[in-house]
């Protein structure tokens, strides 16, 4: 809490009298840098120290904002704890604008920071005042003792400074101390007015609901509520993951673990781990298989968003140490940290939402220092291509704090993203951390001009890390409320999330919302009062006389309840968009509420949401309005499919895999399935649903229990690659530990699909079109990457100067001797007609040998994909080279090529003898009883069901769970017990017939049914 304010002695001057006269700390600044000049006509001051700064850093990073420095040595002892008061004067003199930054810290190594302030300033004088508080003991006259320090690396500039002065005013905050404020915190800023405006405007839609009975006649006067359940906009935390799940290693109690979680999983719909997905932990198996991922499961079963926390913070002390063994050697350097983007960003594809691909570059460069600044776009292409799905971010500090004034390292930022952005790198995001200081709070008019410098660019920002570094905790709330409603309101921002909860899990407890015992800060109040009450809609009323009722409500998913004559039906209505969002609800009287269903570690396996969260395989899939139940299912065409990693699925656990699926034809075959194993990408065991001759929605099983050591699970669903054009439609997928008698284990399937991988081509896209990375020639050709008329996108690989038909573009690929691996290109001629042809060279100890991938008629009319699937690569001796090539059988006419790519088939389990699914017998309905419901001349009829399976059958709602006349969705059970179950689906209704369909055989129930007992 703030010290509170006491009567004290004057404040104590901390730095020698005349300190301008004492800056005598040079640091790369010549020694007649600086010079003492007289000042008139200022009440203030009669001299200034003027400086002149040469030159700017050599370093375009933090380190080069202090590579040139001047300091001052401080003449008095410091406690820690003190409050002082640091104050200059100063104006530009060369250019007529400047910057610099000033520093109260020890004067050497470990260099303790107690206040780093920017400084920008005019040709006017300018008067600065940093009132702050020792974070340590600095002694005078010791190794301990502190400077004032000038950072001058800015550029050439000559200025003046005034008036230096570091003043004591004690312990405590005695009387007259200096407040920190800021612009635009007057309730009345005309900022506010503007603000939210936009609000209404882009974080709002409106919402219609119309009641209407089952004729479709409109009921007026029903009472009607519409409650927000979730917010469209990302509000986040990051946590530590051992405690988020309660682990034994981070001491948590069982009371501050209910309130951790709690936290987390209600006041925000966003997760991040603080360091758990950093490189270094990440390749720690232990963490990564005891918390990491079992963390993340749990935010993923509470609905949270999952941001990753990073892949590459490139300086040496943030990366495992093998990598500063590499630093004489770029090309291993590079293939290390390529492979890591790769391994991670894959292992986690589907199950991280947005990923920090670069953290911190401007201060931390210790691989770009060797690889080169464009070492960045490598890793951000990388990323997508492991996981091409979530979006991706550049994450940096000071783009936004000090007042805004950081400008070099925000220019330095923007320069990055935009050439990103320029070189077609797929750069979504522009991470602000926004650690403010308490020292320099910047206005929220400051901060929309920011965001809409970077949004220009063509990338949303992603508030990641903000917090408020102050004791002053009334100002700390004041700038919480108001920054958040200045990013809330810009439309170019997508979330707002803090980097810590709780005092004592924070690495600055004084930025923390929730103290030790979980009594909420007044930032924290900020906090839940904008989120659960201010940003959030729950409304209520009557339907009107057209049976309409509407309201605009903040953006996100609703429950809607309409009640008539007693009866209420409850519906989810997602509003994600400002177009807004409407919703029928027939008031059959018949009583509906909304089912929680058992959560299914494959994330969207009901494909309502498309294949969100699915990393694609070979042709990459289709969604299909055909679903079994909802509105989509997963459309896989020949050689095309889907795959998802999986969280909390416990090794020595018996599960049951359960899913729909039928073909349009026939002459191939697909398959859902669930592998795994003790290293990922190396499935020790597969199990199978296997689809070939269904012509309707089949339900099939496998169970399964993943074998203790099986650190890496993996969904997925393939349609096998041929000639034929038959479609494989796939739905609710959905993997449940069985309850009851696990069904009998099953040996490996027959059939094991071996599935595609990432292709292992560079550039194969060919987006990048200021160069040819990856490709060369073989033979004599000339390559260039142009926009002539490209397959897809907007660059193609032009090959010009063939000087013999078996000249084209090549590229060198690491192959396993035995391997599988599809390849794929589209060709065109610049003119005429010929013979295409893709190939693999192999030069080995014995000689050299080719392995044709596909040929095919190519003309210059339009493109030809020349494909070869599942071929098998292998020789003899030792291999020294390995080019896949593209060439022509007889002429040497330019050619065109695009959308290149050359996969390896995963390794898979041996296939065995086992059946590739568990029998199992349907779960059947079984006839109803009736009580009439004397009050409002209703009745309920309690159907039962019977599974004549040791364990339960998951059903969802659709095609084979479902009561006619509709609504379809009654409320019944999608989670089948074993044995037989009366009365376990109850439906309150008119008494007129209704069916309940459950697989092939339904049951009918109406008002003569007989009572029950």
């Amino acid at each position: 809490m703030q010290p509170a304010a006491r009567a004290d002695a004057a404040p104590v001057e901390v730095l020698p009298p005349d300190a301008v006269a004492n800056f005598t700390e040079f640091k790369s600044l010549p020694a007649d840098a600086t010079q003492q000049v007289p000042i008139t006509g200022n009440p203030n001051f009669t001299k200034a120290l003027q400086i002149a700064v040469p030159n700017g850093p050599q370093s375009p990073g933090l380190d080069g904002e202090y590579e040139i420095t001047l300091g001052v040595p401080a003449a008095a002892t410091v406690t820690q704890g003190d409050a002082l008061v640091a104050t200059l004067w100063a104006r530009a003199i060369s250019p007529s604008a400047g910057n610099a930054h000033v520093v109260f810290e020890t004067d050497g190594s470990p260099y303790k920071k107690s206040l780093n302030a920017a400084l920008r300033y005019g040709t006017e004088w300018q008067k600065f005042q940093f009132p702050f508080r020792a974070t340590t003991t600095y002694t005078a006259g010791t190794t301990t003792a502190a400077h004032l320090n000038l950072w001058l690396g800015y550029g050439a500039q000559t200025f003046q400074i005034a008036a230096v002065s570091v003043q004591n005013w004690g312990q405590g905050t005695p009387a007259g101390y200096p407040q920190v404020t800021y612009d635009g915190r007057d309730a009345n800023a005309a900022w506010r007015t503007a603000a939210n405006a936009r609000i209404d405007q882009y974080r709002k839609g409106n919402l219609a609901v119309s009641v209407v009975d089952p004729a479709g006649n409109p009921v007026s006067g029903a009472t009607v509520s519409a409650v927000q359940q979730t917010s469209a906009f990302k509000f986040g935390a990051a946590s530590d993951g051992s405690r988020l799940i309660g682990d034994p290693s981070s001491g948590i109690s069982a009371a501050d673990l209910a309130q951790y979680q709690s936290k987390a999983s209600t006041i925000f719909n966003q997760g991040a781990l603080g360091n758990n997905l950093k490189w270094n932990h990440w390749e720690n198996p232990t963490e990564r298989d005891t918390i990491t991922l079992p963390a993340m499961q749990w935010m993923r079963e509470r609905g949270l968003r999952i941001r990753g926390h990073n892949l590459v913070w490139p300086s040496w002390g943030y990366l495992p140490p093998d990598l500063s063994t590499l630093q004489n050697d770029p090309a291993a350097l590079r293939t290390r940290a390529n492979n890591h983007v790769l391994d991670e960003a894959g292992a986690l594809a589907g199950i991280v939402d947005e990923w920090d691909v670069v953290n911190e570059p401007y201060s931390e460069h210790s691989l770009q220092d060797i690889l080169g600044p464009n070492e960045i776009e490598s890793w951000f292409r990388l990323a997508r291509l492991a996981d091409p799905t979530a979006k991706l971010a550049l994450n940096d500090y000071g783009l936004v704090e000090n007042n805004g004034w950081e400008t070099r390292h925000r220019d330095h930022v923007y320069n990055i993203v935009q050439s990103l952005k320029a070189s077609g790198a797929p750069i979504d995001l522009v991470g602000f951390e926004s650690h403010f200081n308490g020292v320099q709070l910047t206005s929220p008019d400051d901060l929309l001009a920011i965001v809409d410098q970077f949004a220009a660019l063509g990338v949303k920002v992603a508030i990641t890390e903000f917090d408020v570094d102050t004791d002053d905790l009334q100002l700390q709330a004041d700038y919480t409320r108001d920054f958040m409603t200045a990013m809330f309101s810009n439309p170019n921002v997508n979330q707002i999330s803090n980097f810590g909860l709780w005092t004592k899990n924070i690495y600055n407890p004084r930025v923390a919302l929730y103290n030790d015992d979980w009594s909420p800060k007044p930032n924290a109040l900020v906090w839940e009062d904008l989120i659960t009450r201010q940003w959030h809609t729950s409304v209520s009323g009557q339907s009107s006389a057209a049976g309409t009722f509407g309201t605009r409500g903040f953006l996100g998913d609703y429950l809607v309840t309409v009640t008539v004559n007693g009866i209420s039906k409850q519906v989810k209505v997602a509003m994600p968009t400002t177009a807004g969002a409407s919703v029928k609800v027939i008031t059959d009287g018949i009583a509906t509420t909304v089912r929680t269903d058992q959560p299914n570690p494959i994330g969207d396996g009901d494909f309502e949401t498309g294949t969100r969260g699915w990393t694609p395989l070979g042709t990459g899939p289709a969604t299909a309005a055909n679903a079994h139940s909802g509105h989509g299912a997963l459309s896989l065409s020949p050689g095309s499919g889907v795959t998802q990693n999986l969280t909390g699925i416990t090794p020595g656990t018996s599960y049951l895999l359960s899913g729909w699926g039928r073909l349009n034809g026939g002459g191939t075959q697909c398959y859902a399935g669930v592998r795994g194993g003790a290293t990922a990408g190396t499935p020790t065991f597969q199990y199978v649903l296997s689809y070939a001759d269904e012509r309707a929605y089949t339900q099939k099983l496998a169970a399964f229990t993943p074998p203790t050591g099986t650190k890496w699970i993996q969904a997925f669903a393939w349609s096998n690659p041929g000639a034929t054009s038959t479609e494989c439609t796939l739905d609710d997928l959905a993997i449940t530990p069985t309850d009851g008698t696990p069904p009998p284990a099953q040996g490996p399937p027959a059939v094991a699909p071996r599935l595609p991988t990432p292709s292992i081509l560079s550039n194969g896209s060919l987006e990048n079109q200021s160069n040819t990375t990856g490709w060369y020639c073989l033979g004599t050709c000339t390559l260039k990457n142009a926009s002539t008329t490209p397959h897809a996108g907007s660059g193609d690989l032009s090959v010009t100067a063939r000087a013999a038909a078996w000249a084209g573009p090549a590229q060198g690929v690491a192959v396993v001797n035995g391997g599988f691996y599809d390849s794929s290109a589209w060709v065109r001629l610049a003119s005429g007609s010929d013979t295409a042809m893709v190939s693999l060279k192999l030069t080995t100890s014995t000689g050299s040998t080719t392995i044709r991938l596909g040929s095919a008629a190519v003309t210059s009319t339009g493109w030809t994909r020349i494909s070869a699937a599942d071929t098998q690569v292998s020789w003899t001796g030792t291999l020294t080279k390995a080019e896949w090539w593209i060439s022509t059988t007889t002429g040497t006419d330019s050619l065109l090529v695009d959308d290149a790519s050359f996969a390896p088939m995963a390794t898979t389990a041996p296939a065995g003898t086992g059946p590739a699914e568990t029998a199992f017998n349907p779960v059947l309905p079984t006839a109803a009883c009736v009580v009439r419901n004397t009050g409002d001349n209703t009745y309920t009829a309690y159907f039962g069901y019977s599974n004549a399976n040791n364990y339960y059958i998951p059903v969802p709602v659709g095609t084979d769970n479902a009561f006619s006349p509709g609504p379809s969705d009654r409320g019944q059970t999608v989670s089948f017990l074993p044995f037989q179950r009366p009365r376990r689906v109850a439906v309150t209704w008119d008494g007129s017939p209704l069916t309940w369909r459950l697989g092939a055989l339904t049951q009918t129930a109406s008002s003569t049914t007989p009572a029950c007992s």
